[in-house]
């Protein structure tokens, strides 16, 4: 994680144009990861229940596991935006952290491209994937026999909303200070 924190003050109090539909995407980030925490929780509740059903009753359910992979599927996809808005997504800084502010923005400006060029192509593909799903008729090869496109909607849902925030993030770089990168931000956590 890096010190460069989204709440910061935009530099010499000059916004990013269009600042409220970057904002607008920010609240979108949140909510869906609020969305996701409240699936992680439901998924917990799930799986007690079925434990439960399953050795205290001896009556196993058809749908927990079908049900709660694709809340997991869900939950891991509507989050991606925010882990990048909060800056938690994984990264490589030992050569990063050696240049100077401009270098660095640079950097990350050229990272936020990648992940949209990433993000567009992977919200093309699955798209193409759910749309034939739908099409044929495929479902899950299990008891419950969800559809496909249940687990695969997420995918595309999950990768445009990544693909905002980057774009967003991207706007804003020149109004913000240049990230932070150091060893002693990683040791910490």
């Amino acid at each position: 994680m890096t010190s460069f924190e989204p709440e910061e003050p935009e530099v010499a109090g000059k916004p990013a144009p269009l600042s409220r539909v970057w904002n607008t995407i920010d609240r979108i980030s949140s909510g869906c990861a609020i969305i996701s925490d409240i699936l992680v929780v439901a998924i917990a509740a799930m799986l007690f229940c079925e434990v439960i059903a399953r050795y205290l009753f001896n009556m196993p359910t058809i749908w927990t596991q079908d049900v709660a992979v694709a809340l997991q599927l869900w939950f891991t996809y509507l989050a991606m935006a925010y882990a990048l808005r909060h800056r938690e997504m994984i990264r490589i800084t030992a050569v990063v952290s050696l240049l100077g502010p401009n270098g660095r923005r640079i950097v990350e400006a050229f990272s936020l491209l990648v992940v949209i060029a990433f993000s567009l192509m992977a919200v093309y593909y699955a798209t193409d994937i759910m749309l034939e799903s739908i099409r044929m008729g495929r479902r899950a090869p299990t008891m419950l026999e969800m559809p496909n496109w249940i687990s695969e909607l997420p995918v595309i849902i999950g990768f445009f909303l990544l693909a905002l925030q980057s774009l967003a993030d991207l706007v804003r770089i020149p109004y913000r200070p240049a990230p932070q990168f150091a060893a002693a931000d990683e040791a910490t956590e």
